[in-house]
C-alpha cells in the first residue's frame, strides 16, 4: 500500500466520497487499497479513465456494496459488457452517470445494456446516459418500466431518442421531477410529425407530474406555446434552464416570471434578445430566486426604468459574463437590486471599469466569489495590482477569486490579496505570467492563509507542484 494513501485513509475514517477523475494512472491498484478500509463510502467518481479493470471494482463492490452514486464520464468502456459488469459490482446504486464514454464502433452502449441495467438496479433514481448515440426509445421504455424509483433522467446527445420515447417515460413514471431534453438531433425530434415537440410539452403539462426542474438547453423544434403550457400547469418548477432558446424575448420572459414565482434558479444564457427588463422582472416576480445566469444576453443600461428596479434580497449568485454592452450604469442598477449578492461573474464585459466593480463591492459586502477576467476595462485598461487591492479592500470576506489571464498582476498584488482575505479558499491564477508559481511562493501562500483549499498556478501544475499541493491537502485540478 502507498504509505501516503494509507495514512490519509486512516485519518479520514468517515470518508463518504472519493473522486479519482484527475488520477491519470490505472486506478485499479488504488481501488484495491481503498477497499481495505471500512469506510462509509457512498460516492465514487472514476471519470476520464481510458479503460476500467474490474479486479479493483469487484473488490470495491464486495466491500462497498451499498455505494449510492457512481460517475463514469469520458471513460473507455467495452460497450454493454462493461456496463453489465459495473452494475453487478454495485447493485445498490441510486445514481449512475455513464455520459460521453470513449467508444469505438466495436464497443457500444446499446439498448441491450440498458435493459440489463434496468433489471438489476432496482433502487435507481437518477441516470445520465448523455452522449450514447446508439440508444433509442427502447432504453427509455425499459428504464421507465423496470426502475420504480426513477425520478431524474438526462439524455443529451442521444440522437435516436424521439418525443415518443419521452412521452412513454412520462406516462410510466409520472413522479419524475427532472427531465433534460437537450441536444437531440432535429430529425429525431420531428420524426414524421412536425408538431412532436409542442405536442410533447403539452402532454407533460397535462400529466400529473410534480415537476421541479425543466431543462431545454440548446434545444429546438418547439415554440413558446409549449413552454407556456408547462408554466401554467406546473407552477412549482424551481429550476429552469433555457440556455440558447433564441426565440425568447422580454415579453415571453414576463409570462414565465409571472407563472413561476417559486423559481430559485434560472439560466437564460445565450438568449440574445433578453435585456435588463427580463432581469428586473425576475427580481420583481420571483421572490425566492437565488441564482441567475444571463451570460451572452442583451444586458444594457437603457432597457429598464427607475420604476422597474426593486430589491430582491434572496438573489445570491449572478453570472452575467460576456455581455458586451454591459456598462457601469447597468451595474449600478444591478447592485441596487441585489444587495445580498455573494457570487458575481462579469468576465469579458468589455465596457465596465474598476469603478463599476468597486461600486458593486461597496453595495454588496457579502460577495465571496468574484470572477472578473482581464478584459474587465474599456480602452485596454487592464487589471493591475493597485486595482485588485482596491477591490479586495471592499471585500475582505472573499472566499473564491478567479483571475485567469490577468497578465498585469504581479506577485506583490497576489501577496496582498492572500494577506487581506482571511477566508480565502480558492484562487485561480492561470496564465497570470507575472506571478511566481514556484513551490516556495505556494508554500508561503498556504502558510499565510491556511484556509486555502485550491490553488491554480499561473503556468500549470508540474509534477513538483502537484506533489506539494497533495502533501498540503490542496486540490491541484486546473
Amino acid at each position: 500500500m502507498t504509505p501516503r494513501l494509507g495514512s490519509l485513509l486512516r485519518r479520514f475514517t468517515s470518508l463518504k466520497s472519493i473522486d479519482l477523475s484527475s488520477f491519470h494512472s490505472d486506478p485499479s491498484a488504488v481501488l484495491l487499497q481503498i477497499a481495505q478500509f471500512p469506510l462509509p463510502l457512498e460516492h465514487l467518481d472514476l471519470s476520464n479513465q481510458k479503460s476500467l479493470r474490474f479486479d479493483g471494482l469487484r473488490e470495491m463492490g464486495s466491500k462497498f456494496g451499498a455505494l449510492r452514486v457512481l460517475v463514469l464520464y469520458n471513460v473507455g468502456l467495452r460497450g454493454d459488457a462493461d456496463l453489465v459488469s459495473i452494475v453487478e459490482c454495485f447493485p445498490a446504486l441510486e445514481e449512475l452517470e455513464i455520459k460521453y464514454p470513449m467508444q469505438d464502433h466495436r464497443a457500444r452502449v446499446t439498448d441491450d445494456g440498458i435493459y440489463v441495467l434496468s433489471r438489476k438496479l432496482q433502487r435507481l433514481s437518477r441516470i445520465n446516459v448523455s452522449g450514447n448515440p446508439f440508444l433509442t426509445d427502447q432504453s427509455l421504455m425499459v428504464l421507465s418500466v423496470n426502475c420504480p424509483s426513477l425520478r431524474e433522467v438526462v439524455f443529451r446527445g442521444c440522437g435516436l431518442i424521439t418525443g415518443r420515447g419521452v412521452a412513454s417515460l412520462i406516462v410510466n413514471r409520472p413522479h419524475l421531477v427532472s427531465l433534460a431534453l437537450s441536444d437531440m438531433e432535429e430529425q429525431a425530434i420531428f420524426c414524421e410529425e412536425s408538431f412532436i415537440w409542442d405536442g410533447l410539452l403539452m402532454a407533460v403539462a397535462e400529466a400529473n407530474i410534480p415537476l421541479k426542474r425543466l431543462v431545454f438547453s440548446h434545444s429546438s423544434g418547439f415554440s413558446f406555446d409549449g413552454i407556456q403550457k408547462i408554466v401554467l400547469k406546473h407552477r412549482g418548477i424551481d429550476d429552469l434552464d433555457l440556455v440558447a432558446v433564441d426565440f425568447l424575448t422580454d415579453r415571453h420572459m414576463r409570462v414565465i416570471c409571472e407563472g413561476l414565482r417559486s423559481l430559485t434558479y434560472i439560466d437564460v444564457s445565450e438568449c440574445s434578445n433578453l435585456t435588463m427588463r427580463t432581469l428586473c422582472d425576475l427580481m420583481r416576480q420571483c421572490p425566492f430566486l437565488e441564482g441567475i445566469e444571463m451570460m451572452m444576453t442583451g444586458l444594457r443600461k437603457d432597457d429598464a426604468n427607475e420604476t422597474d428596479i426593486v430589491v430582491n434580497s434572496r438573489v445570491r449568485s449572478l453570472r452575467i459574463s460576456t455581455n458586451v454592452n454591459l456598462t457601469d450604469e447597468c451595474l449600478k442598477k444591478i447592485e441596487r437590486m441585489c444587495r445580498s449578492l455573494c457570487h458575481l461573474e462579469v468576465g469579458d464585459c468589455l465596457k465596465i471599469t474598476e469603478d463599476g466593480i468597486l461600486g458593486v463591492l461597496k453595495s454588496c459586502p457579502e460577495i465571496g466569489h468574484l470572477y472578473i477576467h482581464e478584459n474587465l476595462h474599456a480602452k485596454d485598461l487592464k487589471l493591475n495590482d493597485e486595482q485588485l487591492v482596491a477591490f479586495i479592500s471592499r471585500c475582505c470576506n472573499l472566499k473564491y477569486l478567479d483571475l485567469p489571464n490577468c497578465v498585469h498582476l504581479s506577485t506583490k498584488g497576489v501577496e496582498k490579496v492572500v494577506k487581506n482575505c482571511n477566508r480565502l479558499r480558492e484562487i485561480n491564477l492561470r496564465d497570470c505570467h507575472n506571478v511566481r508559481d514556484d513551490v516556495p511562493f505556494l508554500d508561503w501562500m498556504v502558510s499565510v492563509r491556511p484556509s486555502l483549499r485550491r490553488i491554480v498556478p499561473p503556468r500549470g501544475v508540474s509534477s513538483e507542484i502537484r506533489d506539494f499541493l497533495w502533501q498540503r491537502g490542496l486540490s491541484c485540478r486546473c
